[in-house]
């Protein structure tokens, strides 16, 4: 697994994983992607946009499915080499994370997310 750095935050400076996930993805804007995960928490009446069926939504909405590839595995063990995924992960206790792979490369705003396991994957149909 390699990295590559790539962070994007709105006009306040604020970032977060979700939305640089979908943005790297989709190679949309921050602002944009914020705004379409909103109209589903609001369609949805869930508390935030990034609860679990939010994100999942907008996922099936744009051609991302949930693979069986496995969990509880370290992303820095995964060899995801054909293809664009977005990972469910986190540290065994209280933090959770999401980060888009491309081609068994990991892009995030640093190299420590390669520590952390995964949760679930998802993969985008081409």
């Amino acid at each position: 697994m390699k990295f590559n750095e790539f962070n994007i935050e709105n006009s306040e400076g604020k970032s977060n994983c979700v939305i640089r996930s979908f943005c790297k993805l989709f190679n949309k804007e921050y602002d944009q992607v914020y705004n379409e995960l909103c109209n589903i928490q609001n369609e949805l009446n869930c508390s935030s946009y990034n609860d679990i069926e939010v994100f999942e939504t907008y996922m099936n909405r744009n051609g991302i499915d949930k693979t069986k590839y496995g969990s509880d595995i370290k992303i820095k063990d995964l060899s995801l080499s054909n293809g664009s995924y977005i990972v469910f992960c986190y540290d065994k206790k209280d933090f959770y994370h999401m980060v888009t792979i491309i081609d068994n490369v990991l892009f995030d705003k640093d190299n420590r997310s390669l520590e952390l396991y995964t949760i679930n994957i998802y993969k985008q149909k081409h």
